[in-house]
């Protein structure tokens, strides 16, 4: 409470020097500040409220620093894969894992973008396996099929992304066939060094932006945590108006 009423006090512009004529020590600024919270004890949950505003406002902008400065990494490795137009008029990068039951949710708006404006809309995904060896290796056959099969990634991608339950080796495979994926190549791919790097690889550029879940999307310069579908169209449909 002690915090509290000292945390108040500062709100309230009150930690400053009192003027020569008006001495006052910290118990009598407590007990001001105590009388006013007892009359008006609302001012704890505003208190609260701003405090959580301003965190997040502060570990926003943290994370656009980041975004900023970690540019190339996010937009320009030629090791994601990328469905949607060649030439776009806006680029969203997608965190997501194939687990995770929010990315589901945020994969059926992806499609629903694609549909409506594929030819404007490209979206970039990295591989952020976060939900334990299934999502591990589902995002390792994932990157597989996109190294030896681009052209049945993206149908690869979406059974993977819509399936619910668990995700065995035998139902991966089953995936890879009905994608039209050889399983014995795409197999061998998953052990490839070169996939190992580029999850440790996404996994540091997570780390250094901030992100703890999926999915996390990534629109100009705006962050978006979460399946936000409101916030994500609003994002894309200003950027294409522009």
């Amino acid at each position: 409470m002690r915090i509290l009423l000292l945390a108040l006090a500062a709100a309230f512009g009150m930690t400053a020097c009192a003027p020569a004529q008006e001495p006052a020590n910290r118990a009598e600024i407590e007990q001001i500040v105590r009388d006013y919270i007892l009359t008006n004890p609302e001012i704890i949950e505003e208190a609260l409220i701003e405090l959580q505003r301003r965190a997040r406002q502060r570990e926003q902008d943290a994370m656009l620093g980041a975004v900023t400065s970690s540019e190339d990494r996010l937009y320009a490795d030629a090791r994601d894969p990328v469905v949607g137009a060649d030439n776009p008029v806006v680029t969203v990068i997608e965190f997501f894992d194939y687990r995770c039951p929010y990315c589901t949710v945020s994969n059926e708006w992806i499609q629903s973008v694609l549909e409506e404006h594929g030819d404007q809309v490209r979206f970039v995904f990295k591989e952020f396996p976060i939900r334990g060896e299934q999502s591990t290796n589902a995002s390792r056959a994932s990157l597989a099929v996109w190294r030896i099969a681009p052209q049945s990634y993206e149908a690869f991608h979406n059974a993977l992304m819509n399936a619910s339950g668990p995700l065995p080796d035998e139902r991966i495979d089953a995936f890879a066939v009905t994608a039209g994926v050889d399983v014995a190549a795409m197999r061998a791919e998953m052990a490839s060094d070169e996939i190992t790097r580029q999850l440790s690889d996404v996994r540091e550029l997570a780390q250094a932006i901030g992100i703890t879940g999926t999915p996390f999307f990534i629109v100009g310069e705006t962050v978006v945590p979460g399946a936000d579908i409101d916030s994500l169209n609003r994002l894309v449909n200003d950027a294409l108006s522009r």
